[in-house]
């Protein structure tokens, strides 16, 4: 599965183990279409880690890789700045990606509205940075750059990489699931998790 190079660490997981033992095994590709902003994303996601799916025992068994996959959604006004932040903390510190993703879903619901909390876009951008620095341990300056004008042509690429992506493919609702490249629209938030790891095989036979 193609990514663009500054992701492919950050934005798949891979069974570790397994392509240690035999570096050659084809791997099925499930991919997740998500908006930080989206409740239902935080539903699914957080089920999933709690069903221990990003696990390198769960990938290995299924021979699965899973990518992420950003979709902000226009609707929710802080979509695009929490995405962006997610991002900077892909590109320069790619091994906190996901776990920083759990965060960023639950304070997207839980603490930030659309009105960036009653502060300007760039108070909010230093709030992100702020925040990243504290779950990540990343460079704030790095961040708060790449949210800035400094970096302002990387970071509207590496998002408009991921809005093309999905539209390319044609997924607009969130959260959407792909096996092999197969949307499964029979696996929402709610599906139960040994509905889901039934399609999975299913789909991976």
């Amino acid at each position: 599965m193609s990514i663009t190079t500054a992701f492919a660490q950050s934005h798949i997981l891979k069974p570790t183990s397994l392509l240690k033992s035999n570096p050659e095994t084809p791997l099925n590709t499930l991919e997740l279409y998500l908006d930080y902003a989206c409740p239902f994303c935080l539903k699914i996601f957080q089920r999933w880690t709690d069903g221990g799916f990003f696990t390198d025992d769960f990938l290995t068994t299924h021979k699965l890789q899973i990518r992420f996959n950003h979709v902000p959604q226009p609707w929710h006004i802080r979509s695009i700045p929490i995405h962006n932040v997610g991002l900077a903390v892909a590109r320069y510190k790619p091994e906190a990606f996901w776990d920083y993703s759990l965060k960023l879903f639950k304070d997207a619901k839980e603490t930030w509205d659309d009105n960036f909390n009653n502060a300007t876009p760039n108070e909010f951008n230093n709030v992100l940075a702020e925040h990243a620095h504290k779950y990540t341990g990343i460079d704030k300056v790095l961040v708060t750059d790449y949210l800035g004008e400094k970096e302002a042509s990387t970071r509207m690429a590496d998002l408009k990489y991921f809005v093309r992506y999905h539209r390319t493919v044609g997924v607009h609702m969130t959260p959407t699931v792909a096996i092999n490249g197969i949307i499964c629209g029979n696996i929402e938030s709610s599906t139960d998790l040994d509905k889901v790891v039934e399609i999975i095989k299913q789909q991976t036979l």
